[in-house]
């Protein structure tokens, strides 16, 4: 059984500022050209998108103009709660499960991130959790700048 992987961040923002960026803002922060499936073909995606409810999909528009779907929101309480199925890449029976809570504090906004449900690629869990383990601290510090003021000389 693989563990689920828990990280955290505190950015300079209000829970909904955060929730805001993390979501609606996904394109503007997000790695694509490192962390998507058109990565994988050394180009970057177009467009990637974070529907803004429940049922909605997380998108990635290649720039040949083909959408690829790398889950599906679970739940979607702005500026508290995000759950969302995983599977870039992989097909929707393969989707593991990350939940994101956005939790208010002294310095800004704490977000709780856990990625688990590992177990359903069967052989390929260990492997798949190891590169998320490093993947999401890439990733995250990606967001943790974005949240960032802007300084111009």
């Amino acid at each position: 059984m693989t563990d689920p992987i828990n990280k955290s961040v505190t950015v300079p923002l209000s829970p909904d500022e955060a929730f805001n960026l993390f979501t609606k803002g996904i394109d503007t922060w997000w790695p694509g050209e490192t962390h998507s499936v058109s990565a994988h073909n050394e180009k970057a995606p177009r467009k990637i998108s974070f529907a803004a409810h429940k049922d909605g999909d997380i998108t990635e528009l290649t720039d040949d103009g083909e959408t690829l779907i790398w889950g599906k929101v679970m739940a979607y309480d702005p500026g508290k709660f995000l759950a969302f199925t995983w599977f870039p890449g992989k097909t929707e029976a393969e989707a593991t499960v990350v939940t994101v809570a956005f939790k208010q504090t002294e310095d800004g906004t704490q977000c709780d991130l856990t990625h688990g449900g590992f177990d359903i690629l069967g052989g390929l869990a260990d492997a798949v959790s190891a590169s998320y383990l490093t993947g999401w601290d890439m990733v995250l510090g990606c967001f943790c700048a974005a949240a960032k003021p802007k300084v111009f000389a």
